[in-house]
């Protein structure tokens, strides 16, 4: 027996929609893009017709020509934090609910990425950006140029004063309930695990730990912190340090809760107990910290998506209007 020929069937095309029913091109297009000039019986049977062969219009060329992509890109740091997941999720369920399309891209914290990634995307492959932005505002003079080009973007976490439209978690009451109830059980210093890029950030946990302490007449342990580390890292690096240094803390303030669960995975193989020996606070209530009943911040992820779409597309719609800065309440 011979080889089976291939399979030559090519994807179905407008001509052939317009071939089978009858009708003109013009009159497909309309069926398709909702317009009026066609009756509704016409428009069903276009569309019937366009089911059967499978044919389906390239949003890319309908798109290039109305001049927009219904597509919001989101750029994050990384998926290893589940609350990054977590909210990209919620993002993408309003914007499919909103007839628009998500498309991700991770920085992995490198400005040459995420500013690679910008330039990329503002050209056409999406209308707006969702940006958690890298340290440092490596990239604030982009940032300024794509707004001077009236390319709409919103950044998380980072407010830049009132520069550009931002969604950010206010941290102050919710850690300060942290560290009153750290003091009544009798710690007075209070050590950090995890990222230091964000010092300048008024609204980062570090900061506002910082001012925080100060308010309290509480102590910043710097010393025996442990910077620019997060996730599972954490752990093994903090612990190693703590060993050289011959002491550990009491108390520590943990940059997320990934965080906070790698130094309790390695204060349980130390032989320690917490919060007896070592006391732990996490931030962004994942999963899997409910599993060991870590104290932690919540934020509700899926309204933060839901502003945070709301004020990128409202830019969209209104590039003019004035800037949005949003703060998300925490618990």
């Amino acid at each position: 027996m011979g080889k089976p020929k291939p399979v030559t069937e090519q994807r179905p095309t407008v001509r052939d929609v317009v071939k089978l029913s009858g009708y003109s091109q013009g009159a497909v297009s309309r069926a398709f893009n909702g317009q009026g000039g066609i009756s509704d019986s016409t428009r069903d049977k276009i569309l019937r017709i366009a089911r059967e062969i499978g044919y389906c219009p390239n949003p890319a060329a309908r798109n290039f020509k109305r001049g927009y992509s219904a597509r919001i890109g989101i750029i994050l740091p990384n998926l290893g934090n589940s609350n990054y997941a977590e909210f990209y999720e919620q993002v993408d369920l309003v914007n499919t609910a909103g007839g628009y399309s998500t498309t991700l891209a991770l920085t992995h914290g490198a400005a040459v990425t995420e500013a690679n990634t910008m330039l990329h995307w503002s050209a056409g492959e999406a209308d707006g950006l969702i940006v958690n932005p890298v340290g440092g505002a490596a990239n604030l003079d982009l940032y300024r140029r794509l707004k001077s080009w009236r390319y709409p973007l919103t950044f998380l976490y980072h407010p830049f004063g009132y520069e550009f439209d931002a969604v950010y978690v206010n941290y102050h009451e919710p850690l300060k309930k942290a560290l009153m109830h750290l003091r009544d059980v009798g710690h007075q210093k209070i050590a950090y695990v995890g990222l230091s890029n964000l010092r300048g950030n008024l609204f980062g946990k570090l900061e506002v730990l910082l001012k925080l302490l100060a308010e309290l007449n509480m102590r910043f342990d710097e010393e025996l912190s442990v910077f620019d580390v997060a996730g599972s890292a954490a752990g093994p690096r903090a612990f190693t340090q703590w060993g050289a240094q011959g002491r550990r803390p009491g108390a520590v303030i943990a940059y997320n809760d990934q965080t906070a669960i790698s130094l309790y995975s390695d204060a349980l193989k130390s032989g320690l107990t917490i919060p007896g020996d070592l006391s732990l606070f996490g931030s962004d209530d994942i999963a899997a910290a409910s599993a060991i009943a870590l104290s932690t911040i919540r934020v509700d992820r899926a309204a933060m998506a839901r502003i945070t779409t709301e004020i990128l597309q409202n830019r969209i719609r209104d590039f003019d209007s004035p800037i949005q800065v949003h703060q998300m309440p925490s618990e």
